[in-house]
C-alpha cells in the first residue's frame, strides 16, 4: 500500500489588501506605458524641419528689435 502524501501547506508571502493592489496595479501599467512610450518614440523620430532652428539672425533684423521709436505728435 502507498501512503498518501500530504500537500504542503501553501504559504502566501503577498497577501495584499484591496488597495494596496489597486496601487501595484497603477504601478504597472504607468510602467507598461512607459516602455511602450519609449519604444514608440524610438521607432518613430520626429521629422527634421525644414528650415533650420538654430540659425543666428542676421545683425540688421536684431537692430529693429528693440524699443519702438517713439515719433512726436503734431500739435
Amino acid at each position: 500500500m502507498k501512503r498518501a502524501i500530504p500537500k504542503p501547506a501553501r504559504r502566501e508571502i503577498f497577501v495584499l489588501t484591496p488597495e494596496e493592489k489597486k496601487t501595484l496595479g497603477f504601478v504597472l501599467v504607468a510602467l507598461a506605458l512607459g516602455l511602450v512610450t519609449m519604444h514608440f518614440r524610438a521607432t518613430h523620430p520626429i521629422p527634421s524641419p525644414k528650415t533650420e532652428m538654430n540659425a543666428t539672425p542676421s545683425p540688421a533684423s536684431t537692430q529693429t528689435r528693440g524699443k519702438p521709436k517713439q515719433t512726436r505728435r503734431a500739435q
